[in-house]
């Protein structure tokens, strides 16, 4: 039966829609910032992030100590035997120090680093928003499914109601009544699976955020504008790439600062005495300082070098992949508008036609498979509105998302 073929396109087209759409929520729910915010608490990956800035900023404070490794407090003793008998006792404190490069070089890997976390913490934020829109919108739309599949079963149910009366009354054939209740039952299955949708789109949003979708809310500031030469500049992602080159950078200033292990500063005090005389005391000032070679350290450099121009190609392919995003997000958002003015239009004939066909049908002009698929066409035309309407909310939601705006 048409009816029957055009529900089951209509549930098919509500599953594929189901990983980019979403649909009205329960008055009161938090908005999509708050949604937002409350997968951030529930999302591993964020709380592993920002557990690590107390990390960060204990390679900070460790930074600042000018000594290379904790100091060694030495004690040692001596006796001299014989006739003239002697004791002497030493007292010994060594420190290694950074020299004052490898001291400017560990702090400013220490700082790049920290703020590489930071941009990594707002790359994750917006990874995490995007996931966020992409379950709102499936929930937005199964919930216009579903709606749209319970319109359908009350115009189903009221026409069956008005045939059965007709054939009662010997104005239609018993066969009309039997025609108008398969619709009706079949429109029944396309609800069933539409709230089965509906239900799985719930448990996920759900289980990213724990609360309830919020109302249908215009993403704010996303208007369809022309992409700008430098849109992606402070996108998070690019920032992070960027950090990721400052990093790289203090990292090989470290490798060529630290050629030779830091020198060692002593200092020693000493007690001599033998027996009989007067004590003798002594202060020593000692420093070693190790010598290194280029050779010793080029491996570290290397590799410091390697991840340095790693790091720059990575940022120069996230600016082209970011500014084609960019570009894709807008041409979507205009296309997803252009089909929303095309299926309003649609609509509104659908709306007219089964109108005429309903007068026809009610003169008997015009048979119950007229009826029946006038009614067809027009569901299927209300409910391509409502999808495309939820796809403009979509292409709109992806397009903050390309130009790095958070909900």
């Amino acid at each position: 039966m048409l009816t029957s073929l055009l529900s089951y396109r209509s549930a098919v087209f509500g599953l594929l829609l189901l990983g980019a759409a979403g649909a009205p929520a329960h008055a009161g729910a938090p908005g999509l910032s708050a949604a937002l915010e409350a997968a951030w608490q529930r999302w591993p990956e964020g709380r592993t992030l920002t557990a690590r800035r107390a990390e960060m900023q204990a390679g900070q404070a460790a930074a600042q100590n000018r000594l290379a490794a904790p100091p060694t407090l030495g004690l040692s003793q001596r006796r001299q035997q014989g006739a003239q008998a002697a004791r002497e006792t030493e007292l010994s404190l060594a420190a290694p120090l950074w020299l004052p490069g490898q001291y400017a070089a560990r702090q400013l890997v220490a700082h790049s680093g920290a703020d590489e976390l930071e941009t990594q913490l707002a790359q994750a934020r917006l990874t995490l928003a995007g996931e966020v829109r992409e379950h709102y919108w499936a929930l937005q739309a199964a919930r216009a499914s579903r709606q749209e599949a319970g319109q359908h079963l009350d115009h189903l149910s009221a026409l069956a109601d008005e045939v059965l009366q007709r054939v009662r009354a010997g104005d239609l054939a018993r066969t009309d009544g039997m025609l108008a209740q398969q619709e009706v039952l079949a429109a029944k299955v396309g609800l069933t699976l539409a709230e089965a949708r509906l239900q799985e789109a719930e448990s996920r949003y759900a289980t990213l955020t724990g609360l309830a979708a919020p109302e249908d809310e215009a993403e704010p500031g996303a208007a369809i504008a022309p992409a700008a030469a430098a849109a992606t500049a402070l996108h998070p992602g690019l920032q992070a790439a960027h950090s990721a080159i400052r990093s790289a950078q203090a990292a090989l200033q470290l490798s060529r600062h630290s050629r030779s292990e830091p020198p060692t500063l002593g200092l020693a005090l000493r007690r001599e005495q033998a027996d009989g005389s007067a004590v003798n005391r002594s202060i020593s000032l000692a420093l070693q300082i190790p010598l290194g070679s280029a050779a010793r350290n080029r491996p570290q450099e290397t590799a410091a070098l390697t991840r340095l121009e790693t790091a720059r190609a990575d940022a120069e392919q996230i600016e082209r992949q970011l500014a084609a995003g960019l570009a894709l997000a807008q041409q979507q958002a205009l296309a997803a508008e252009q089909a929303l003015a095309f299926a309003r239009e649609r609509s509104a004939l659908g709306r007219e036609h089964s109108v005429h066909i309903e007068q026809a049908f009610r003169l008997g002009e015009r048979g119950l498979a007229e009826r029946l698929r006038a009614q067809a066409l027009l569901h299927e035309a209300e409910a391509a509105q409502a999808q495309q309407r939820v796809a403009l909310g979509l292409a709109l939601s992806r397009l903050q998302q390309a130009r790095g705006v958070l909900p």
